[in-house]
């Protein structure tokens, strides 16, 4: 056991040495609303807001890596019977397999994998209102505030610098997690779960080279 954690270590610390290593920071629009009972037979509305984070890059060789994220994310919907928008905040990581192609300057990505999450605060406004306003709401013992899903989608950079990068990417995410629990065993919602598209741009600053 021993003599194959030593081999673990070395393996790690060669491919290290040979990465290369992005970080950056990001924000973006997000368009959030959820499914029900995979069949929405309520209509909903979707939410709309802003988000932002930092990004990590770690590349293994010239065209695959992995992506982690640290991102403030909003999302929300409401019914359409119904006046209030209820919305989620939470803080997100993101660890996505990352595959590129570089054509000069101009880089292709793709990007997949899942997303872990915690809903730290609870809102709500109203839909009639003029005014923007999003009101502090409270918690209860139905909501569910650990989060887990899916994402994936791709984009294209550009780089303005030896070690800085533009770019701009689309995802998809798909929440697994249940919003709320039940309120009694024959109630006719059995699950709401989240789903997101998300169109976001950032900047990266490479600070190791890739040895040849």
């Amino acid at each position: 056991m021993k003599k194959i954690l030593i081999f673990a270590i070395i393996i790690l610390m060669g491919i290290n040495a040979e990465a290369q290593h992005w970080i950056g920071v990001r924000g973006g629009y997000n368009n959030s609303d959820i499914t029900i009972d995979m069949f929405n037979y309520r209509k909903t509305n979707s939410y709309s807001s802003v988000n932002y984070g930092l990004i990590y890059k770690i590349y293994i060789d010239k065209y695959t890596g992995l992506q982690a994220e640290l991102n403030n994310m909003k999302r929300g919907f409401s019914y359409k019977e119904n006046d209030t928008v209820q919305i989620r905040e939470s803080w997100e990581l993101p660890i996505l397999g990352h595959v590129r192609i570089e054509f000069g300057k101009f880089i292709g990505f793709v990007n997949g994998g899942f997303y872990v999450g915690y809903a730290y605060k609870a809102k709500h406004k109203i839909k009639s209102e003029i005014s923007a306003n999003e009101i502090s709401a409270t918690f209860n013992n139905r909501d569910i505030r650990f989060e887990f899903g899916f994402g994936f989608g791709g984009g294209i950079g550009f780089r303005i610098a030896e070690r800085i990068e533009l770019q701009t990417e689309f995802r998809y995410n798909y929440g697994l997690t249940y919003l709320y629990k039940p309120k009694y065993k024959n109630e006719r919602i059995t699950y709401i779960q989240p789903i997101s598209m998300q169109v976001s741009f950032g900047i990266l600053y490479k600070f190791a080279n890739r040895k040849k």
